[in-house]
């Protein structure tokens, strides 16, 4: 049959090729910067985390819902539970166009627009591990719930490091002492962890809340009546006091396919009432083992033909998780009611 894997650009080292360069190509985001990517040989590798590691606070799988499975039975699911995966199906019609094509250039942008799909594979499972990524930094978990399997990790952020604001002493109150809630956490973070914070995280929403504060406004030395500062202002408020810098995050939430159901999802990675001082070496993104990676971490895209239906696919899959080796080096402050 002739598909698409006759091709060369469809063939196994060309689309390792892809693959290199669209991770080469890649910008680092915020959290790469917190938990960089690392990759693990070990088939064991997640058992021996469950097991052996006490970084990882509590475990919760489920088989199906409600029976438990124990924690020796999740370890062994466990790559099953971290696959992660995408395909685009070329259709009859695209291939007729693609070997019937009237000319060289025809048949080429066919390829070329094969191509990028592949690209957008690699990039949507790249997406999928920036939010994972970020999850365990502004939630101090991994949540898993696919194909049967549900997996809760949570990482164990020192209960000192959890604040709750409440009733009028919360960051919606314009007169509240936001310096002071900021100096506080600071100095907390600083006795877990002899060392400031590298950042703290917030989402717009909060900063948005800093910039109408009475007493950053008053600091600021605006005029007599001001509302409001702006965002240089701001920051020289706080950067006055010797705290770490402000990272404002733009994006708290993305639109993904479930791989299962074939429907978008929209999954919110940073709650929105959350402050997060975070530390690098916190740990690293994990990729594991695959059988379509030839038993080698890393991401894998792969193209194959089908003859009922006639179908050619390309595929993307790899495995993996975010592994927090230091928790301590979170504090996480939900600083407005919801």
């Amino acid at each position: 049959m002739a598909g698409i894997t006759y091709l060369q650009q469809f063939q196994e080292p060309a689309l390792r090729g892809l693959v290199d360069a669209t991770e080469e190509a890649k910008l680092p985001t915020f959290a790469d910067r917190f938990l960089p990517n690392d990759q693990v040989f070990s088939t064991t590798f997640t058992y021996d985390v469950i097991k052996k590691s006490n970084h990882i606070a509590a475990m919760i799988g489920y088989g199906a819902e409600p029976p438990v499975i124990d924690r020796d039975a999740v370890a062994s699911k466990m790559a099953e539970g971290a696959k992660m995966g995408l395909k685009y199906i070329a259709t009859e019609e695209e291939l007729l166009a693609l070997n019937q094509a009237r000319s060289n250039a025809e048949k080429s942008a066919m390829v070329e627009r094969l191509t990028a799909k592949g690209v957008d594979l690699v990039q949507a499972l790249q997406r999928r591990v920036d939010v994972a990524k970020v999850e365990a930094i502004a939630k101090g978990t991994f949540d898993y719930n696919k194909n049967g399997v549900k997996i809760t990790f949570d990482y164990g952020i020192p209960n000192e490091h959890k604040i709750v604001l409440t009733g009028a002493d919360t960051w919606a109150n314009p007169e509240h002492d936001v310096i002071g809630d900021l100096l506080n956490w600071n100095d907390q973070y600083v006795t877990t962890n002899g060392k400031q914070a590298d950042a703290i995280l917030m989402p717009r929403e909060m900063q948005a809340l800093l910039l109408k504060n009475a007493i950053i406004v008053t600091e600021a030395g605006r005029p007599e009546g001001s509302t409001r500062v702006n965002v240089e202002e701001l920051n020289s408020v706080l950067g006055g006091y010797g705290l770490p810098p402000i990272q404002i995050i733009t994006e708290r939430q993305i639109t993904v396919k479930d791989i299962y159901t074939g429907q978008d999802e929209v999954i919110e990675f940073f709650p929105k009432n959350r402050v997060v001082f975070a530390g690098e070496d916190l740990g690293n993104f994990v990729y594991t083992p695959t059988v379509e990676n030839n038993y080698q971490p890393g991401i894998n895209l792969r193209a194959y033909d089908k003859f009922e239906p006639i179908q050619s696919i390309i595929r993307v899959a790899a495995a993996g998780f975010p592994v927090v080796e230091n928790p301590g080096l979170l504090l996480h402050a939900d600083v407005v009611e919801e």
